[in-house]
Order: C-alpha cells, then sequence, then structure tokens
C-alpha cells in the first residue's frame, strides 16, 4: 500500500476512508476504540494486506441520525435533477442520492454515495449546459453501469407483483 518512491526507503502511503451505514452500536465507542475495530478486524479480513499497514493518522466523524429517510414508493416525491426547471430557474440543480435524474438515471437507484457522487456530475453538467451555452466546457462523462442480472430482474418483478396485492401502509 503506498507508492515506494526513487528513493527505497521513503513509502508514500495511502489514504482508505470508510462509513459505517446503520453503526448505532459504534457511536459510544472512543473514536481510538473504531479505529481500532477497523484497522486490526475489519479492514485485515477484506484485504488481508491491512494487516501489515502502519496507520499513520486517523480522523472518525460521528454524525447521528443524518441518514435520509425515504420510504419505500417515495421516489416520485423526490426533487429532480433540474429543480424547479429550465425555463424557471436554469442555474438551480439538485443533486444526492434522493434526487430524480430523469433521462441522465443512473444504476445506483437507491439512496447511496454513488448515486450521490453521479448526480453531482450529472447536475454540473447540467448547470454548464444551461448557463455556459456560449462557453466552451468539457462535459463529465458519467459511465453507465452493467445490465442488472436476471436473477436480479426476476426478483424486482416478482416484488412488483406481489406488492401489488398488498396494501401500502407505508406510503401515502
Amino acid at each position: 500500500w503506498g507508492k515506494v518512491t526513487v528513493d527505497e526507503d521513503e513509502t508514500l502511503g495511502s489514504v482508505v476512508a470508510c462509513d459505517f451505514y446503520n453503526a448505532g452500536s459504534l457511536m459510544s465507542l472512543q473514536d481510538e476504540d473504531i479505529v481500532k475495530i477497523l484497522t486490526d478486524e475489519l479492514l485485515p479480513s477484506a484485504v488481508s494486506k491491512f494487516a501489515d499497514a502502519k496507520l499513520v493518522d486517523s480522523w472518525v466523524g460521528k454524525y447521528g441520525g443524518v441518514v435520509s429517510w425515504f420510504s419505500p414508493g417515495s421516489y416520485a416525491l423526490r426533487p429532480p435533477l433540474e429543480g424547479a426547471g429550465n425555463g424557471i430557474l436554469p442555474n438551480v440543480k439538485c443533486s444526492g442520492d434522493w434526487v430524480r435524474m430523469g433521462e441522465r438515471e443512473h444504476g445506483a437507484k437507491g439512496l447511496c454515495q454513488e448515486r450521490a457522487f453521479v448526480s453531482g456530475f450529472e447536475a454540473a453538467n447540467s448547470l454548464m449546459k444551461d448557463t455556459a451555452a456560449n462557453e466552451k466546457f468539457q462535459e463529465y462523462d458519467v459511465l453507465a453501469v452493467r445490465e442488472d442480472e436476471m436473477q436480479f430482474k426476476l426478483g424486482i418483478e416478482v416484488n412488483r407483483k406481489v406488492m401489488s396485492f398488498l396494501p401500502r401502509f407505508w406510503t401515502r
């Protein structure tokens, strides 16, 4: 981990960022204990070379209750990437895992960092197109994800059929 420079004695190192979801049980732990669990147990179990890594610095941020809570079926109620619309507010765009991206929709459909990341690029692309039409800019090319596998598509269809018979108590 970390590139060795021309001087073989100097290693540049790597940066690792880890996020824990549904991590209420970690909130009461000391920062050092969270880092120890990560470096001694979790990272080496995922990639064995982490067992030999030397920790130089660490930072722990704890943000309780900051997760978006969108219920199943609320997709249509989320704001669109284009905000109020190009004819109304062309310089206001929305990004985040909670927006609808319309024709720019990406493979990550749930609430996740990947979707938030991609929607940020798409919002920037849209903003530049709408407000810098006379300027030359390089649109950021977002790579498409591969098509869902057949078993996943079947699971979605089975769920859709089952849910068509059940009342939706959790949505309005």
